[in-house]
């Protein structure tokens, strides 16, 4: 018996952890935040070369922690949602000009081929005082196992 793990016994349904498999994800992304209102930030970044975007919205306690929701678009039809597990925080950091900021994620389903994901990602980023952000992304997307199409390679 491994902790975390249901008995043998206890899993009514083997069959929907057969059909779900762990893809590794990272990613990183440049961007800007931008006041929406008082305690409120709007978060748009972008991948390049491959243009993946993420817009989230982020709403802040007056000690610097914040939760966090919103999208991970790939290509047309292919996003995820995701929203944070616990809380993120904005801290400061050895240059008085940047903020470090860290949050987890819990991937909400999505469309296209996201449609079901669930996993988690860990963002950990910073803030500049002019609003840019750099930040790096890495986590575990778990994915329903699509059926092939006729025609389609494995």
């Amino acid at each position: 018996q491994v902790w975390g793990f249901p008995r043998r016994d206890e899993t009514p349904n083997l069959a929907r952890w057969a059909a779900m498999h762990p893809i590794p994800y990272a990613m990183r992304l440049t961007g800007r935040v931008r006041m929406v209102s008082d305690g409120v930030l709007r978060r748009i970044e972008t991948e390049l070369p491959d243009g993946a975007r993420l817009e989230s919205e982020l709403l802040f306690a007056e000690d610097g922690s914040f939760r966090e929701q919103g999208t991970l678009s790939f290509a047309s039809g292919n996003d995820i949602r995701f929203r944070t597990l616990g809380t993120g925080q904005l801290t400061a950091s050895p240059d008085p000009q940047i903020r470090h900021g860290t949050v987890t994620w819990e991937l909400d389903g999505g469309s296209g081929r996201f449609d079901r994901a669930s996993g988690r990602i860990t963002s950990n980023f910073t803030v500049a005082a002019d609003g840019a952000v750099e930040d790096a992304h890495a986590g575990l997307v778990f994915l329903f196992a699509r059926p092939q199409t006729e025609g389609e390679r494995p």
